[in-house]
């Protein structure tokens, strides 16, 4: 996260304590929205392991581990984890195998991208306009991953049946434009604070009474 050990740690509380309320509303009531539900609890971890890089900069041989792990979860979890989240609170039966076939080409990017990890001389770290900037060391991807990763973190959320869901893609979509307008040597580190931020537009998602709407659809697919 930017600014600061202070702000991550903030954020990262914040973001625990909704992600438990969010997950409790949806075990209780939209049972279809529960992957969902638990994004601020992945941003929350997010966050604190961004602490800790924070609390070691000066010491790379101490904060090494810390900077992989961060790199590790933008890496991997979220073009994995949103589209089954999308299939998740999906309806359509179509549109649910779409974002089931996305989240298998998640796998594979996510195993391709830690590949890219493991042979990494390490991360490098700066603070660049009171943001952190990574830099793993590893020759960089071509651009067809970064498409097809903002591909399958944005579009199952833009072309979900929930409203609230749309809205979360959008801003997500937005802010990913504007942090690497603004700051584009960190600006994964600046896209995951607003896409944390956002996340807790998912709660206005959770619909009330809907637990039995979830147990009819187990039984359709």
């Amino acid at each position: 996260m930017c600014y600061s050990l202070e702000a991550s740690i903030t954020a990262g509380l914040g973001l625990g304590l909704a992600g438990y309320g969010m997950v409790a509303k949806a075990l209780r009531h939209d049972r279809r929205m529960l992957l969902f539900a638990a994004f601020p609890l992945v941003f929350s971890t997010h966050q604190f392991v961004e602490a800790a890089v924070w609390l070691t900069r000066d010491d790379p041989a101490v904060g090494q581990p810390y900077r992989y792990l961060y790199t590790l979860i933008a890496f991997t979890v979220w073009p994995v984890l949103t589209p089954f989240a999308a299939a998740c609170a999906e309806s359509d039966p179509e549109r649910r195998r779409l974002w089931r076939t996305m989240g298998g080409i998640g796998f594979v990017l996510a195993a391709y991208l830690v590949a890219q990890l493991a042979g990494a001389d390490g991360i490098d770290l700066s603070v660049y306009r009171h943001s952190l900037a990574y830099d793993p060391l590893f020759e960089r991807p071509p651009l067809v991953t970064d498409l097809l990763y903002l591909a399958l973190t944005v579009s199952p959320l833009i072309f979900s049946e929930r409203r609230a869901i749309n809205i979360f893609g959008a801003a997500v979509f937005l802010t990913f434009v504007m942090a690497l307008a603004a700051n584009r040597p960190a600006w994964y580190s600046v896209w995951c604070l607003a896409a944390a931020v956002f996340s807790l537009v998912i709660a206005l998602g959770i619909e009330e009474e809907r637990s039995s709407d979830y147990d009819e659809l187990e039984m359709q697919r």
